[in-house]
């Protein structure tokens, strides 16, 4: 019997690996692992100073992609090694098959950045899907407590590394999004004593009011390519969704409704607008045009629905549903079906990675990064707390 479990093993591994194998010598990558099937995946010890950090950063980016399960040397189907250089890390991916390696590349930055990098693209030769250990969280943290005045805007890794602090305002920091380029963050704040729209730039750390019409500026979030924003505006009355130019300028107004239209978010292809409106009643997810239109409501199955982000790959809108004590759902825009995606509750603000799989939401104040395939949500250790309305770069 254990004979027989053992060549089981043995051969279930290495028909995993035929399509890797193949991929390491065309050089053109290919989904090798479905849905929540994973590859044992072994990791030499990195040497050097930094190296037993940089190896425990790699093991854990690895076991948080969802492809793999570290095991321990010689028993995986891959071996990773990896070595610092003066420019970053050169890293190396080795079938235990033999054959040529699935990854074989420098990744410049410093060098735990650079591991994060290596990670990355050892996950999308594998799966043929974006990794994201190299994307970054922006997300407001209340320290004085759930009810306090005062939020400000924070950056870190997507492991909860390298976390620091964006705003002085010493006010409620709301709804930010990162650009597509990951240059610039958009929020709102209520510094002026109103609540404006302002964008950071990050790499000079300049930032500048792009909307402070009367009333309400709030929600806004980039186009796919970066030059239009659209956000929530009240200077026409009720809340009405527009888009402005991402410099600042005149608004377009988009919705024309009685109710509260709020939280937009873009299809990636920058066709499509989803956001949130109580038209009807309670809140729920409806699509527009992004130059206007018809919208057509989602249904959802769950009766107050908020937060929508659209997933990268376009398949897929999640959201928050407050009903039911805070749950992460996800709505498919092909089957036009929709399902809880998460575990317990007190989960919100759910916001898609490169993968178009994995989210990062606030639970309960803390951050978390969901599997919506499994329902895992593991915690995203930054040190803050009363941490909400987390952002990830793409």
């Amino acid at each position: 019997m254990l004979l027989s479990l053992e060549m089981n093993h043995l051969l279930t591994t290495l028909l995993l690996l035929l399509p890797a194998l193949v991929s390491a010598q065309s050089s053109a990558p290919v989904i090798v692992i479905e849905q929540t099937r994973k590859v044992d995946v072994a990791i030499s010890p990195i040497s050097g100073a930094e190296g037993p950090a940089l190896t425990k950063v790699l093991q854990n980016d690895l076991d948080r992609s969802g492809a793999c399960r570290v095991v321990e040397p010689a028993s995986g189907a891959f071996t990773l090694s990896a070595t610092v250089t003066p420019t970053g890390v050169a890293g190396r991916a080795i079938p235990k098959a033999g054959g040529a390696p699935l990854v074989d590349s420098s990744f410049s930055g410093d060098a735990r950045r650079a591991t994060h990098q290596f990670a990355d693209a050892f996950v999308e030769a594998l799966t043929g899907t974006p990794g994201f250990a190299s994307s970054r969280i922006t997300f407001a943290s209340a320290s004085g407590g759930k009810k306090s005045k005062v939020k400000e805007i924070y950056i870190s890794d997507i492991d909860g590394a390298n976390a620091r602090q964006l705003t002085q305002d010493s006010a409620l920091g709301y709804c930010r999004k990162f650009s597509p380029d990951g240059t610039k963050i958009a929020y709102s704040s209520d510094k002026s004593g109103y609540r404006d729209t302002y964008v950071i730039d990050l790499p000079t750390k300049k930032r500048s009011i792009v909307a402070q019409f009367p009333g309400q500026n709030t929600g806004a979030t980039f186009s796919p390519d970066g030059q239009t924003l659209a956000l929530s505006l009240s200077k026409f009355g009720n809340p009405e969704i527009c888009t402005i130019p991402s410099s600042g300028g005149q608004p377009s107004r988009l919705t024309n409704t009685r109710g509260t239209d709020c939280s937009p978010s873009w299809s990636p292809d920058g066709t499509k607008i989803v956001y949130v409106s109580d038209e009807r009643g309670s809140p729920g997810l409806y699509i527009l045009p992004a130059t206007g239109g018809t919208p057509e409501k989602l249904n959802t199955e769950s009766s107050y629905t908020t937060e929508p982000d659209w997933s990268p790959d376009g398949k897929k809108i999640a959201y928050s549903i407050t009903s039911g004590g805070g749950q992460i759902g996800v709505y498919d825009l092909d089957s036009k079906k929709a399902r809880i995606v998460s575990r317990g509750s007190g989960l919100e603000s759910p916001s898609w990675t490169r993968n178009s799989r994995h989210l990062v939401c606030s639970q309960n104040g803390t951050l978390v990064l969901l599997d919506s395939l499994t329902g895992e949500a593991i915690k995203v250790p930054n040190n803050l707390s009363n941490n909400t309305e987390p952002n990830t770069t793409r």
